[in-house]
C-alpha cells in the first residue's frame, strides 16, 4: 500500500484497512505542524513506514542497539525515514497491548513533529526531553502533567530512553513552555541546541512551581 503527497511517501509491508485514516491524518495536519517550525515544504521528501515486527525490530537494533519495549515509532533524519509498528504487531510484541488507530494516528505526527526539527539541526545531547515533549505536545498525544517534583532532571537528560517516565516528564515540561514562553523565545529554543542547554535547569525549576500550582488547582476543583 503506498500513498505520496508534497512533502511524504507513506506506505506499508501489508494491507491494512486503517491505511487511507492514517493518510488522512497526516493531511488534515501537516500544514499545522509545519506552520509551527515556519516550514513551508520539507527539504527531503519523508517515506512513512507502517512495517510488521521483523522489519522494524531490524531497523530499530541496528540503529541503537537494541529495542525498547516500549518503542512503536522511530523518525531516522539520515535516511528521511519514519518507521512505525502496526497495531497487531504493536499488541504482540510491545507494552502497548490497547495499540488502535488512533494511536498509530498519534505516533505518525510525532514523527513529523521530530522530522521537522531535524531541518533546523540533529544535536539533540541531553535535550531529548525537549525533542521529545515537542513532539508529544504538537502531536497531541495522550500524556498529562506529571509532578516533576518526582523527576530526576539529571537522569531525564542522560539516560531518556532508560530513565522511567521520560516521556510524560518531557511532555510536561515542554507543556510548560508552550504555555508560558513566547513564540520568539520558542523558536529559540527549538533552533539552537546549545542555548536550550544553557536554559534547562532553569526551565525546570520554573516548569516545577507551574506545574505544581496546576496540579494544586486541578485538585481543588474536585473537592
Amino acid at each position: 500500500m503506498i500513498k505520496e503527497l508534497d512533502n511524504f511517501i507513506i506506505e506499508s509491508d501489508i494491507e491494512l484497512d486503517y491505511f487511507d485514516e492514517v493518510v488522512n491524518h497526516i493531511i488534515e495536519n501537516e500544514k499545522r505542524i509545519m506552520d509551527f517550525f515556519k516550514l513551508e515544504k520539507l527539504p527531503n521528501k519523508v517515506r512513512i513506514m507502517i512495517l510488521s515486527y521483523k522489519p522494524f525490530k531490524e531497523f530499530v537494533v541496528s540503529k541503537y542497539g537494541e529495542i525498547m519495549d516500549y518503542v512503536s515509532g522511530d523518525s531516522d533524519s539520515k535516511t528521511n525515514t519514519i518507521r512505525i509498528l502496526n497495531i497487531a504487531d504493536q499488541i504482540k510484541y510491545t507494552t502497548h497491548k490497547d495499540a488502535s488507530v488512533e494511536r498509530i494516528k498519534g505516533t505518525a505526527l510525532h514523527e513529523i513533529v521530530h522530522q521537522c526539527h531535524h531541518v533546523y539541526h540533529n544535536d539533540y545531547r541531553g535535550i531529548t526531553w525537549f525533542a521529545e515533549g515537542l513532539a508529544t505536545n504538537i502531536s497531541n498525544q495522550d500524556y498529562v502533567l506529571k509532578n516533576l517534583e518526582e523527576c530526576d532532571f539529571d537522569k531525564l537528560r542522560s539516560d531518556f530512553r532508560h530513565y522511567k517516565g521520560s516521556y510524560s516528564f518531557s511532555y510536561t515540561l515542554v507543556n510548560y513552555i508552550l504555555n508560558n514562553y513566547s513564540e520568539e523565545e520558542i523558536i529559540k529554543l527549538y533552533k539552537e541546541p546549545d542555548y536550550l542547554r544553557e536554559k534547562a535547569n532553569f526551565i525546570f525549576n520554573e516548569a516545577k512551581d507551574w506545574v505544581n500550582k496546576q496540579l494544586n488547582n486541578n485538585v481543588k476543583k474536585h473537592i
